[in-house]
């Protein structure tokens, strides 16, 4: 008898998350068990499942294979649930929890009233680590386990499991189902700005248990990845306990080492009230002193996304900045100062502080990018390559342009070049978070994100860069989707619009693209504090040089009165 899985059930954008958990006779052919949730990221919203043995051999297993999930500190208690001695020790929680997706199952042998023989296969697509984090695979690796399993009584009677696996494994849907997004804060090479560093917490846990489990996490430190664009404020060796006094949430830490320079108690203050996001407010000691205290809303400005952003954004028609905003567009506006702007060539356009302009245009010796405030100040960049491409304005008071396929840095200042950066030789397209601390770029018609930092010099540097939506092909374009997720634009099967989290752990695919090959992409962020989408609004996308608006239903054509916009080189602004 066997079940199936599949991996590209469990990733697939369904409307209904619908389980089917009931028997089939032996020598049937596989079945796909269940659908994928939708609600990715998102609190499952119901009471915690629970997962025990059965009368059923194969269900039991099943059930095992889900019983990992939960708060990792009672996750051995969960699966001796299964064994007979109630008392196995199962692998240790520094390796991890593997994460099966194309689970098939099959009964064999055995006399089916006291023993049984329950082989599983399936695709190892990632591990689950103790930190919160998941490691996803880029070739999924075989997995084989027989289970052995055994009762003592009759028909009526559960299995229970004689022999344990070499590790733990989890059904990769109830993953997906199970977890929640839960990032990490911590402080970029800048002051008052912070960094995410994807995590995932049981979304069915108590407050108390949540707020301990990811306080853990944050004094354990940055990601690998996080690492390279960001450190903790709070010194190592740090130990902490969360109290409650008159319901107010007290975060008391014991430093590793003294800290009294104001600054970094503040970047510590900042970092444990994202992480926790202790919006109705809290007080937080370090050896017995208040360091900070207040609400979340007191640090908000830690984060580069700004609060209500409007659901605005800007595209070109006839070398023209046109704004879309209220499902109108118009090249007059009195509150921005770049809407009606014109250039002879105009390709693209990226806007900066106080409203800085960094234009490419099509000159008679190949593209142009000309920077400046207004149109009569802006002046040409020299140095760059003929072949440009997505202007973007970091933070540290630079701009990021594609010059003959390579990111590279300018000094809008000095109109002039600073250095390549050292990822990407053919980079089409990118796009960098709003801290400047992530460029994710298109490269080879894959996406890839690699982590920025500043150094002491004040130069941009890149980090070791790691493919996004590795099963996406055909790649054009990407946007933040939010600080965490980003808008992918390429082919998989037919879909063709994605929301793929940094860490590919999950893959949202956008309904209602049939028939639609999308060529640019551009998306207000999420706001990290209000929205648990992972998408902000809007999201403009372009097809066959027709502009549209993405909807959670589908696209939309953008309209000028009776007629379809023709737009292209849609962006947004972060202010």
């Amino acid at each position: 008898m066997r079940r199936r899985t599949s991996l590209a059930a469990a990733l697939a954008l369904g409307t209904a998350w619908a389980a089917s958990a009931c028997g089939i006779p032996t020598g049937s052919d596989p079945e796909v068990v269940d659908d994928a949730p939708t609600n990715f990221g998102e609190s499952s919203g119901t009471t915690a499942e629970t997962f025990e043995p059965t009368v059923d051999a194969d269900v039991t297993v099943q059930n095992f294979l889900k019983a990992a999930a939960g708060d990792p500190a009672s996750r051995d208690d969960r699966l001796n649930k299964f064994t007979a001695s109630g008392n196995e020790q199962f692998s240790d929680a520094a390796s991890g929890i593997r994460l099966l997706a194309d689970i098939e199952v099959t009964v064999g042998g055995g006399n089916p009233i006291e023993s049984a023989n329950v082989t599983v296969t399936a695709s190892v697509v990632g591990v689950y680590l103790e930190d919160g984090s998941v490691r996803m695979s880029s070739s999924p690796s075989a997995y084989e386990e027989t289970f052995m399993l055994g009762r003592d009584g009759g028909l009526q009677d559960v299995w229970s499991i004689q022999s344990q696996p070499s590790q733990v494994s989890l059904d990769y849907r109830q993953f997906l189902d199970s977890y929640r997004a839960s990032p990490l804060y911590f402080q970029a090479d800048a002051p008052e700005l912070l960094v995410p560093d994807l995590r995932w917490i049981y979304a069915d846990l108590d407050a108390e248990t949540d707020r301990r489990l990811r306080l853990d996490w944050l004094l354990r430190g940055p990601s690998e990845f996080a690492l390279q664009s960001s450190r903790s404020a709070i010194p190592s060796s740090t130990t902490a306990k969360i109290t409650s006094r008159n319901g107010v949430p007290e975060v008391e830490l014991t430093l590793g080492e003294p800290v009294d320079d104001r600054s970094v108690q503040d970047a510590m203050t900042a970092q444990v009230a994202w992480t926790l996001g202790l919006s109705d407010g809290f007080v937080l000691t370090a050896d017995g002193d208040v360091i900070g205290e207040g609400t979340l809303a007191d640090w908000r400005n830690w984060n580069a996304i700004p609060a209500d952003l409007p659901p605005t954004a800007y595209f070109l028609f006839e070398e023209t900045v046109w704004e879309y905003a209220a499902d109108e567009v118009t090249t007059e506006s009195a509150e921005h100062s770049w809407v009606g702007f014109h250039a002879d060539g105009l390709r693209q356009v990226a806007i900066g502080p106080a409203d800085q302009i960094a234009a490419i245009a099509a000159g008679t010796s190949g593209d142009v990018l000309t920077v400046g405030p207004t149109d009569s100040a802006m002046g040409a960049v020299g140095g760059l390559g003929s072949v440009l491409a997505d202007p973007q304005w970091h933070p540290a008071s630079a701009i990021l342009v594609v010059s003959d396929g390579v990111p590279t840095v300018v000094n809008p200042n000095s109109r002039a070049v600073v250095q390549p950066l050292t990822v990407g030789e053919s980079v089409t397209a990118m796009a960098l978070a709003a801290d400047g601390r992530r460029l994710a770029y298109v490269e080879g018609g894959h996406a890839w994100v690699a982590p920025l930092n500043v150094d002491a010099d004040g130069n941009l540097q890149a980090g070791e860069p790691r493919r996004i939506g590795t099963d996406i092909e055909d790649v054009t374009d990407i946007a933040w989707s939010s600080e965490n997720y980003l808008w992918v634009t390429g082919k998989r099967d037919d879909d063709t619009l994605f929301r793929v989290a940094i860490d590919n752990s999950r893959t949202d695919v956008q309904a209602g693209t049939a028939g639609l090959v999308f060529s640019e992409v551009a998306a207000n962020p999420a706001d990290p504090v209000e929205s648990n989408l992972n998408r902000g609004d809007p999201v403009l996308v372009v097809a066959n040089d027709t502009l549209y608006r993405v909807h959670t239903s589908g696209p939309e054509g953008v309209r000028n009165g009776s007629h379809a916009v023709g737009g292209t080189a849609p962006f947004t602004v972060l202010q």
